[in-house]
């Protein structure tokens, strides 16, 4: 149970909880740092003016250095919008022409536009597909179908897992960690592994069937990527937005504390709201940072390529 609770709250901490909520987190763990904590070894109770003013004054300094930063990476986001017309047509097209043989794959008059129903439609195809190829299995294929019923539970408790996340979903952030449960890269390579083994037992319709699904599989690689280029953008789009919020009051406090350093009372309880208020910036852009870190590293399976921990694969299928 403890070590559950640990997940429960890491998980909320790198990828669930509102950044804004992680940063306040972080910078109450600041202020217990520094105030009852640092007040143990503060003589006299409060910090020296030798090390303060240059300590508030870097963090005053990289306060300037970390807008800019932040507003440079998120003008090429948004330079990334300023296409032409010739090319804002042409992902028009692409879209639209990606829906197209997706509706002509699934044999659907109608794909649906929410990222929800887009990907319950598309794991839900595939996980039909993978029935109608375990009923065109003839009984006798022992091997062969020991591998398929393998490959199938994996599949279908990888699918369930998505759809149990997308349900009720209202972030985009939790459109894309619920593809995360499904680990398309493994089922790419198990079903490459069954046709490589097993391709000149399968009948044609069979094989028909195993070569849809590769291209259902394909799809939701492609969607996957793009859904996270969308949460990816927004979220600096977020990072920007929330950090003017936060440095520009700041930068003023830090700024008037400076200015008036002389007129105010040397005392252990402002210097360390201070350096916490100089901090808070720092600390939103740790708390984006860390989940933009974590979802990229999660999603970053290339293509049919596995990548560092990539899974454990199917046993009886992968393992071999």
């Amino acid at each position: 149970m403890p070590k559950r609770r640990f997940e429960g709250v890491w998980e909320w901490v790198v990828l669930t909880g509102d950044r804004r909520v992680v940063a306040a987190a972080l910078l109450a763990a600041f202020a217990v740092a520094f105030g009852p904590v640092g007040h143990l070894f503060t003589i006299g109770g409060a910090g020296s003016r030798d090390t303060t003013v240059p300590l508030v004054t870097t963090l005053l300094s990289g306060n300037f250095v970390l807008v800019s930063i932040v507003v440079s990476v998120n003008s090429v986001f948004v330079s990334g919008e300023q296409d032409p017309l010739g090319q804002q047509f042409g992902r028009v097209k692409d879209t639209a022409e990606f829906r197209r043989q997706l509706e002509s794959l699934v044999e659907a008059d109608h794909v649906p536009a929410s990222s929800e129903g887009f990907l319950q439609l598309l794991t839900g195809d595939i996980v039909e597909r993978g029935q109608r190829l375990q009923a065109e299995i003839p009984p006798a294929d022992v091997d062969v179908r020991a591998d398929l019923d393998a490959y199938l539970g994996h599949l279908g408790e990888a699918s369930g897992d998505m759809n149990d996340r997308l349900r009720g979903v209202e972030r985009p952030l939790e459109i894309v960690l619920a593809t995360m449960e499904f680990d398309y890269a493994r089922q790419v390579d198990d079903l490459h592994l069954l046709r490589a083994e097993h391709g000149d037992d399968l009948p044609e319709d069979a094989a028909t069937t195993l070569e849809e699904m590769l291209d259902l599989l394909e799809f939701f690689a492609v969607a996957r990527a793009y859904f996270k280029s969308l949460y990816l953008r927004r979220e600096f789009a977020a990072l920007s937005k929330n950090l003017v919020y936060v440095a520009v009051p700041s930068i003023g406090a830090v700024s008037f504390f400076l200015l008036h350093l002389s007129g105010l009372p040397s005392t252990h309880s402002l210097v360390v709201a201070v350096h916490v208020v100089a901090l808070a910036p720092f600390a939103l852009l740790s708390a984006y940072v860390v989940r933009v870190a974590a979802v990229s590293r999660r999603t970053e399976s290339p293509g049919l390529f596995l990548f560092g921990d990539g899974g454990e694969g199917v046993p009886g299928v992968s393992s071999r």
